[in-house]
């Protein structure tokens, strides 16, 4: 992620732009809004700023304004999730705290906001008790017992929290888990690594963080861009990530060692992934490591992983750099039954688009992609595949924002406040942006981390709310025009979420995919169901779902436009 600061009297970016050699921040900017407008078609998505028709009143504080220390610039995520199984998704927004001591009840909470339909929420935090105080990082969602409603993990600075949902509009803060951890946590994922359909959790972790006065930020220098910025991570000691195995319904006992976890040497651990990247039915792990290679472990058969990012070919770009890397996203995006992986970096350094090659490798593919030169200049957090515009293609979010306030004051930075990204696919493996998709005013613009994607307001297309460090958050209406179908699952011999299950539609001719998963992007949650844009297709030919369970089985293609649950064992099954 960060400044890459050290305690020196100076530390440029890892890639700087150097005089003579790249034009200015702002022309790049300007020739890439140029040629997007040019190619721009009056069909294309728009995302209208709802914000202030939610009703959702919530301020995210992340300690002081100037950012002094390094606990106060990473922010916090969101999770979309229907917690009272009414059909909509409800909105989870993690808050993180101040330095100054007060009493628990005047700090910086969490805050659950209740769908009730036609863009207005409720804050129903106090009465379902998910009001979390602590510091926080993020949430995923997972049903851990199996009863059909959904439960929450959050991740903090200090021991992490989960909630159980009792299913009546309330939760219950399960103490002594034995998944607490109580490291500096970011992000967690959950899935069944070991397919006793229990919901396991992954947490990446972040650095050891004390606080010390001598080394606030203009006390001790650490310089980046020829300005005093906080320090870190460089110099600080790295905090290594955690898997905690599932013993019983809300109970887990830390396997980290014994899995293999702690093999690997500790990297600034970020955003985290559940893939199944060898599609052998046990769920692998991806790590975002700010400023260090990037982990992938490979799930051996449920009782031992193996870090192995490097032969994978996904631990550094393709110049052999170690990135400075936050987000997460996966997603089969040409349709060939592969995952391709995307990867949200600091600035003066592209975001990474890492493409599964036929030998079950990646290579990087950014730049083919188009991928390149648009994200140089910005630092990125959240991202995510999904259909923006209902062609039936996978698109790319990206939210952006730098992590010093300082930034303002620096030329060769785009600043503390930054416009989000939303990258359409063409259907050939290129991407391009589109700035008239997302509100695009210096208003509208924020230093956003989290972010998740769902269907809010019940019309087929997935709606974006994004978390904004020391702001309101951002919530945004898909207008899109097109028909869907989004399948929901209920698992049966798999853990009841389906967390894990690959959901596979073919309509017009083509084939589309969605991996269900708990946690992703940077620290959030999107939906826990698959959402296909049909493209203009009249009908859906074939539906099929392979469930963490290894039971493959086709169902009746619906009609365009359906919201279908299809519960494990009720299809007709497929053998290979």
């Amino acid at each position: 992620m960060h400044s890459h600061s050290e305690e020196r009297p100076s530390q440029p970016g890892r890639r700087p732009i150097r005089e003579g050699r790249f034009p200015s921040v702002l022309s790049i900017g300007a020739v890439l809004t140029a040629l997007a407008s040019s190619s721009r078609s009056a069909e294309e998505v728009r995302f209208i700023d709802v914000t202030g028709r939610t009703g959702i009143e919530f301020l995210h504080r992340c300690g002081s304004l100037e950012k002094d220390w390094i606990l106060e610039v990473n922010g916090s995520g969101v999770a979309l999730f229907d917690y009272d199984a009414d059909g909509d998704l409800d909105i989870y927004l993690v808050n993180s705290g101040l330095l100054d001591e007060k009493p628990p009840e005047s700090r910086p909470r969490n805050a659950l906001f209740r769908n009730d339909g036609a863009w207005a929420f409720t804050d129903v935090t106090e009465e379902a008790g998910v009001g979390d105080t602590g510091w926080g990082s993020g949430a995923t969602v997972a049903d851990i017992d199996n009863d059909g409603f959904l439960d929450l993990y959050v991740t903090n600075w200090g021991p992490n929290v989960l909630y159980r949902n009792r299913g009546n509009g309330t939760f219950e803060r399960l103490a002594d888990t034995g998944a607490e951890d109580p490291r500096w946590s970011i992000s967690a994922c959950m899935a069944d690594f070991n397919n006793d359909r229990l919901v396991d959790i992954f947490v990446s972790n972040y650095v050891e963080f004390r606080f010390d006065p001598k080394k606030k930020r203009g006390v001790i220098e650490c310089v980046y861009k020829g300005v005093p910025i906080f320090c870190g991570p460089g110099g600080l000691v790295p905090s290594p990530d955690s898997l905690f195995i599932a013993t019983g319904p809300g109970r887990y006992r830390d396997a980290s060692i014994e899995a293999g976890i702690r093999e690997a040497t500790p990297g600034f651990g970020m955003g985290s992934l559940i893939v199944d990247i060898e599609r052998n039915g046990f769920p692998d792990i991806l790590v975002a490591n700010d400023t260090n290679n990037n982990f992938c472990f490979i799930n051996l058969g449920g009782k031992r992983f193996v870090e192995a990012g490097l032969p994978l070919g996904l631990a550094y770009n393709d110049h052999g750099v170690e990135q400075a890397s936050m987000g997460l996203a996966s997603g089969d995006i040409r349709g060939i039954g592969v995952d391709d992986i995307f990867v949200t970096n600091y600035e003066d350094d592209t975001n990474t688009l890492y493409l599964a090659d036929g030998d079950g490798l990646y290579i990087d593919g950014t730049h083919p992609a188009g991928l390149g030169s648009a994200s140089y200049a910005r630092m990125a957090w959240s991202t995510f595949f999904f259909d923006a515009d209902g062609d039936g293609d996978l698109d790319i979010f990206v939210a952006n924002g730098h992590l010093a306030p300082q930034m303002d004051r620096v030329r060769s930075s785009m600043g503390y406040r930054q416009k989000n990204q939303l990258f359409l696919h063409d259907g050939r493996g290129r991407f391009r942006e589109c700035p008239a998709c997302l509100p695009d005013t210096d208003e509208t613009m924020r230093s956003s981390r989290g972010a998740a994607c769902g269907d809010l307001d019940g019309d087929g297309d997935p709606d974006i709310v994004i978390n904004n460090i020391d702001d309101q958050p951002t919530v945004l209406e898909n207008r899109a025009e097109a028909a869907w179908l989004n399948v929901r699952l209920k698992g049966t011999r798999s853990n009841r979420a389906a967390i894990g299950a690959r959901v596979a539609m073919t309509a017009g001719g083509k084939r589309q995919e969605r991996y269900i998963q708990s946690g992703m992007s940077y620290a959030s949650q999107c939906e826990m169901s698959a959402r296909f844009g049909l493209g203009g297709a009249k009908r859906i030919d074939a539906l099929e779902v392979v469930w963490p369970s290894g039971l493959r089985e086709a169902f009746p293609p619906p009609v365009p436009g359906a919201n279908v649950l299809l519960e494990e064992g009720t299809g007709q099954r497929v053998l290979r």
